[in-house]
């Protein structure tokens, strides 16, 4: 992992900008209250703040605001039920069963309903100790309500000062995150490649870059809504993520396998490639931190000189070595190229919107409607009934947090625990509805509490200055908030740290005793929750295997679909293509997604390596899928659709046989598209080309050799298309046996 790298994107991002805003909406009044020696008495009020800004993540402001405001409401009321228990054990372990059901059920309406659930659990987890909530429920319950009003006033007017701000820096991180990819993908044209890393690698860059962009949608869709098609910079972002996407797309189409190519060439032309893509990278990461800071863009090479350079390399290298046996190889060459050219006339543009001109805005299209679809789950009641069975997986995860909090709450009570709730609390973040991802956020927490501890003991003993203690204070809160979805195992140990600082400024008369109870408590909180999530009704990956293939089969199967309507006319069916094109990706990153939690939860399965196999062709058939859309683009006006289709309809019958192997239907018997009339034509240029080579004829611009450039690019990506699903079904079949 690329430290350096990893904080620099972390300085540049939304993470730091999330981290300061809840930290600055916590400190502020918890500085103001220990000026006037009552923060011990209305620590409420600053964690109430705290606690709300962990509900705010990145979206459209509309929906921000009304998770703010739900959670006001929800931990208001928690707070006033909870204290009026008077800590009866009895009715405690009622409402730990109610609350535990509902907050965590509510996770079905999507993350930000996940996340007011999570927040009030733990509101609920603060009160049920004596020793931290004491006083009026109502007092208490307006106190946590003062410290979320602060936040929401703080985010108001930072929305209202900044109403693009959100978007560009989720734009500028995109951006160097396909950067990330391209520098990634610049690995395949090394003299030996490293396959198999390389494209683990991509695959899970890819889920990145598709999560972030997901949010992008969400936030431009809200945005536009209010203002973006009034102002210039709103349709300037809009401009730029669309352009981001479609350049998303082309570098996507460059990644397959190069190793005849590696093969048959020398390495100035792959190299030449690789340092191509490289510019690139820099280029990327230029205009993506040149957005987050709201400047223009400078670029650092001439992009038109660089692709010249490529281009008189591959004619050298042509010039040298065409022959009727390398001429596949060239052709398919010259197509890397002219991906290449598109990535660079995408960056070129790039450059030119981050000045944000009034002139540039008025190429704004407003019909982006087919881009910026998503998914919404409607807030029913009726949803949350129906899931109240054990079909539902969100209602096995309710069981477990019920029963981990009861086992939490009963320790606590049986055993003489300083502060028993710290168990509960551990339960209630480490416990999530799939068992790879508590186990991964039990082994970060447990670790970083250690790690937090040992840092605080540290410090702590050896510098009094108050002062000090403060600043590092600062600092672990900061840095926590930043990377709490970024990295949890340092975010724990930020946490740990300034929790310990606080307690330490409250009551510094017991501080060791404080720390034998975090690691204790912790520990403890761990353990239940690692049992409960490996015992009671876990949820294993490859249990949603079959609906994640089907998935990704039917989303290919748009996609590609898609891409064949745009023989008949590229802008006609661009509201056809760009929801398929989205859909694909999305379902090829859930897909690896679910491979990379099924290899973290270390089972022995026989089916794990024809899995990644089949994760593995489905990245490859995407890549060549967006090859042939880019293809057909560039070469449209030169295509007759009806020529290709006996091909589409073969690859379209495979796609038919992969949903029979999934749904267990007979399998019919396949056509092969070798015989198709354009195959046989493409095969007849090919060798009146071979022979127009060997009589010395190799840069006339001849008819057979345009023509040949045109149809065999489009017909390899068919037949590799075609090549990848039929593997595909023949994976499938093993792993549904």
């Amino acid at each position: 992992m690329d430290y350096q790298l990893t904080f620099k994107k972390i300085f540049f991002s939304q993470y730091l900008f999330t981290g300061i805003r809840i930290t600055a909406a916590a400190i502020i009044p918890a500085v103001i209250l220990y000026h006037y020696d009552v923060l011990g008495l209305m620590t409420a009020i600053p964690l109430g703040a705290l606690i709300v800004g962990s509900t705010d993540s990145p979206g459209p402001f509309a929906h921000r605001r009304n998770t703010i405001l739900a959670s006001i409401c929800i931990n208001f009321l928690v707070v006033v039920i909870t204290i009026s228990l008077k800590h009866n054990p009895l009715l405690i372990i009622i409402f730990i069963m109610l609350f535990g059901m509902f907050f965590s059920l509510i996770g079905i309406y999507g993350n930000r309903a996940n996340s007011v659930g999570l927040v009030a659990l733990l509101v609920f987890i603060f009160n049920i100790d004596s020793k931290a909530s004491f006083g009026s429920p109502w007092f208490n319950g307006l106190l946590f309500t003062a410290g979320g009003t602060c936040y929401f006033i703080m985010s108001l007017i930072l929305n209202r000062l900044r109403p693009y701000r959100y978007i560009q820096l989720q734009l500028g991180e995109n951006l160097r995150s396909i950067a990330g990819f391209t520098e990634t993908l610049s690995g395949l044209f090394k003299p030996t490649p490293e396959y198999v890393y390389m494209f683990n690698r991509l695959r899970q860059q890819q889920i990145n870059i598709q999560q972030e962009q997901d949010n992008l949608r969400e936030m431009l869709l809200s945005t536009r809504e209010m203002v973006i098609d009034s102002t210039v910079k709103g349709r300037i972002l809009m401009m730029m993520f669309l352009d981001s996407v479609d350049l998303f797309e082309q570098v996507i189409s460059l990644q397959q396998d190069y190793s005849d190519i590696h093969h048959e060439f020398d390495t100035e032309i792959l190299l030449k490639i690789r340092q191509t893509l490289l510019s690139f990278r820099e280029e990327l990461n230029a205009i993506g931190y040149a957005v987050q800071f709201n400047q223009q863009s400078l670029s650092h090479i001439d992009i038109d000189t660089m692709l010249r350079e490529l281009l008189n390399v591959f004619l050298a290298e042509r010039k040298k070595n065409l022959n009727k046996t390398t001429l596949p190889l060239f052709i398919k060459l010259r197509q890397i190229i002219y991906a290449l050219q598109d990535v660079g006339e995408r960056i070129k543009r790039l450059h030119h919107f981050s000045g944000y001109e009034k002139m540039t805005s008025r190429q704004y299209k407003r019909n982006a409607n087919e881009e910026l679809q998503i998914k919404t789950t409607e807030i029913s009641p009726a949803l949350l009934v129906e899931n109240l069975t054990f079909k539902s997986s969100q209602f096995k995860h309710a069981l477990r947090v019920i029963i981990g909090l009861l086992t939490g709450y009963g320790i606590s009570l049986f055993f003489p625990l300083g502060h028993g709730y710290w168990i509960l609390l551990t339960i209630a973040i480490i416990l999530k509805p799939a068992y790879s991802i508590s186990r991964t956020r039990n082994k970060q927490r447990l670790l970083g509490t250690i790690t937090g501890v040992a840092v605080s003991f540290i410090f702590l003993y050896f510098v009094t200055n108050n002062t000090l203690g403060f600043l590092l204070l600062l600092c672990t809160m900061v840095i926590a908030y930043s990377l709490l979805k970024v990295n949890y195992y340092i975010s724990c140990v930020c946490i740990t740290i300034y929790v310990l600082i606080s307690l330490h400024f409250l009551n510094n008369s017991n501080f060791t005793a404080i720390v034998e109870d975090r690691l204790l408590d912790t520990a403890i909180g761990c353990v239940i929750a690692f049992i409960i999530s490996l015992t009671i009704f876990p949820v294993w990956e490859h249990e949603q295997t079959k609906e994640l293939i089907e998935t990704i089969i039917s989303a290919n199967k748009k996609y590609f679909n898609a891409v064949a309507f745009l023989f008949k006319s590229t802008t006609k069916e661009e509201n056809l293509y760009k929801p398929a094109r989205k859909e694909a990706f999305v379902a090829l990153a859930n897909l690896s997604d679910n491979f990379q939690r099924m290899l973290s939860e270390k089972r022995q399965k026989t089916n794990l390596a024809f899995y990644h196999q089949f994760v593995s062709s489905c990245y490859m058939l995407t890549a060549h899928i967006a090859s042939l859309s880019s293809l057909i683009k560039r070469f449209e006006n030169n295509l007759n659709d009806k020529d290709f289709h006996p091909l589409i309809n073969n690859i379209n019958d495979k796609f038919k046989r992969a949903e029979c192997v999934i749904h267990g239907d007979i399998l019919k018997t396949s056509v092969s598209n070798r015989n198709a009339p354009i195959t046989n034509k493409v095969q007849t240029l090919l060798h009146q080309r071979q022979i127009e080579i060997e009589a010395g004829i190799k840069d006339t611009q001849t008819e057979t050799r345009t023509t040949l450039r045109l149809l065999k690019s489009i017909t390899d990506e068919f037949e590799i298309i075609d090549s990848l699903i039929t593997d595909e079904i023949k994976i499938a079949q093993k792993i549904m046996q």
